[in-house]
Parts: C-alpha cells; structure tokens; sequence
C-alpha cells in the first residue's frame, strides 16, 4: 500500500483510505440494515429464503451502495478526479467524467433494484392478486432503462473503462461458461442436483462483481497493470 501524501493534505494516504473504508462500511451497514427492515416489513421470511435469494439480497445491497456512492462522489469533484485517475491527480474532474459517474450509478441502483425485487416478492405483496406479473413488468420496465443507460455509459466512456468493461465481461463469461459447462454435464450424468436460473444468475452476478472489482484494483491508475499502461 501507497503510503504517499497528497499535497493539500498532511494526512498519510493510509489514514484517508482507511477513514474511507470505515466510512464505507457504516454507509453499507445502515444501507443493508434498511434493505432487511423493508424485506421484514413485506413479511419476508427468512426461513423461505434459499441461498441464492440470501446472495441476490447481497448483490442488491452492494450494487446499492456503489451506486449511491458514487452518486455522492460526483458532486466532489476534486475527489472523483482522485478515484478516476489516482491520488496524485491535481485537477478537478470534467463536466464529461461527472456526467459518466453519474451515469454509471444509475446503471448500479437499477441494477440493485431488479436483484431485490424477486425476493421482496415473495413477502406479503404475493397474496395481492396479479401482483407477481406486475412486478415482473417493473422488472422488465427497469431492465429496459439499465440497458439505455449502458448503452450511453458506453458512448460516453473513455477507452481505459471501455477496456476494463470488456475485460471484466470476458473473464466473467470465461470463467463461468466453464463452470457453467462442467455443472451441466454432471447434472445431466445424474451426479448433483438441478440447478435453478435464478441460482445460475446470482452466482454468475457475484463472479460479475469479484471479477470487475479485482480487475479495478489490479488496473488503478498509475498501477504496472494498468491497462493504459
């Protein structure tokens, strides 16, 4: 770890990422203490979750908090230009980068909603007549705005996020093709149990989420792997 100094600042760079993660993980705790409040309020039980709805509730909840922060960070923009192109960067973000930013949080919110939708379903809102339809329709509704919106986060954005965004689709679909294809061929063998869809999309969502950020960290800026490097 970097312990560098940011000249407008005496605080050892360790210090500041450590107030960040600390930070980080009360916004999560609250954000994830408001999620399950909502879930128990719908009379979602618990004990008719399985593991994959458990796992979409954490997919939900962490593409919520990205999402939210970096909504928030957008309107710092000496900050934003720090995440975007390191620590010593010196000069504020551009009216563009402020715009991706923001732009690339409504694709996380949107996508943390559709995550918690199908399992907020399976609360009180099931007894209502028609309501499952009605919610898969949001869902359908909303995945329609996520798409638009990543087809703008993708015009909008500069080659280094296009590369990461292609590198983490690749290693994503690499890997979980191959998963994919070895669970498939002992399940037809008879040699596990079927698997659901939703099962298959949570962990496929969850080596989403590990890769691209393993993929964030491995290429930050001024980093030796860095893909502008």
């Amino acid at each position: 770890m970097s312990v560098l100094q940011n000249v407008n600042s005496p605080r050892p760079m360790s210090l500041k990422l450590a107030t960040r993660f600390m930070a980080g993980g009360v916004a999560g705790a609250a954000l994830g203490f408001a999620v399950m409040k909502s879930a128990t309020s719908l009379h979602v039980s618990p004990k008719s979750m399985t593991w994959a709805d458990f796992l979409a509730v954490w997919i939900g909840i962490t593409y919520l908090g990205i999402g939210l922060a970096t909504y928030a960070i957008s309107f710092n923009r000496k900050e934003l230009a720090r995440n975007l192109e390191g620590m010593e960067a010196r000069l504020p973000a551009t009216p563009s980068e402020v715009r991706t930013s923001r732009l690339q949080s409504v694709t996380l919110v949107l996508a943390g909603i559709m995550m918690l939708l199908p399992v907020f379903a399976m609360g009180s809102l099931s007894a209502i007549p028609n309501m499952r339809e009605l919610i898969f329709l949001g869902i359908a509704i909303l995945f329609a705005l996520q798409t638009s919106a990543n087809v703008m986060l993708w015009r909008g954005a500069d080659e280094f996020l296009r590369r990461l965004l292609l590198l983490t689709c690749a290693v994503t679909f690499g890997i979980g093709q191959a998963l994919l294809f070895l669970r498939a061929a002992a399940e037809h063998l008879g040699l596990v149990a079927p698997v659901s869809a939703w099962e298959i999309l949570t962990l496929m969502m969850t080596l989403y989420i590990a890769t691209g950020t393993w993929l964030s960290i491995r290429n930050r800026p001024g980093s030796s792997d860095c893909l502008n490097s």
